[in-house]
């Protein structure tokens, strides 16, 4: 098992202040005709395949993502310092440290950053295993990009709020 340093802990909120000025007001720096931007959601892909993880990178951003990428789940780990993201696409099979354990960690220093576990080859046992360390969804290899999307819309969006232990989203 790998030790982490004890400077890894979860943000406790992640807040954005927008000061709304009236048309009229003369501090107003922001031209009638513009948009206000806001902040795009993150996703951390930790996946060891960098042609999957570049795809899921593009299509993420089409999407409104911004992506943080990871080739192992101690580089994810290392990454999630001083971040917040909305969600986290994980690979179960990669080397230094794999998806499982990643999640365990993750639990363990009490990130509670919804997961979605993606795998060529997910058994009921491993199912049971990642659900019990608190994946909401699961995603079979290969899988198409609509259905990936509508999954992350799903459970990222929404923070993982409609998942408990016992209601997982599967995509097969």
């Amino acid at each position: 098992m790998h030790q982490l340093s004890p400077a890894f802990k979860r943000p406790t909120s992640w807040t954005t202040a927008v000061t709304v000025r009236s048309k009229n007001d003369p501090q107003r720096k922001v031209a009638a005709d513009s948009v206000v931007s806001t902040c795009r959601p993150s996703i951390l892909v930790v996946d060891d395949d960098q042609s999957a993880a570049r795809m899921l990178r593009d299509a993420l951003d089409v999407w409104g993502y911004d992506v943080i990428l990871a080739c192992n789940g101690l580089e994810g780990l290392y990454l999630l310092d001083g971040q917040v993201v909305e969600g986290i696409l994980l690979d179960i099979q990669m080397p230094v440290m794999d998806g499982p354990t990643m999640l365990d960690e993750l639990r363990w220093l009490g990130y509670q950053t919804p997961v979605v576990v993606m795998s060529g080859d997910l058994n009921g046992s491993t199912l049971r295993q990642l659900a019990q360390e608190g994946a909401q969804g699961f995603m079979i290899k290969p899988f198409s990009l609509p259905a990936l999307h509508k999954l992350c819309v799903t459970i990222f969006e929404n923070h993982g709020a409609d998942f408990s232990p016992d209601h997982h989203s599967y995509l097969v």
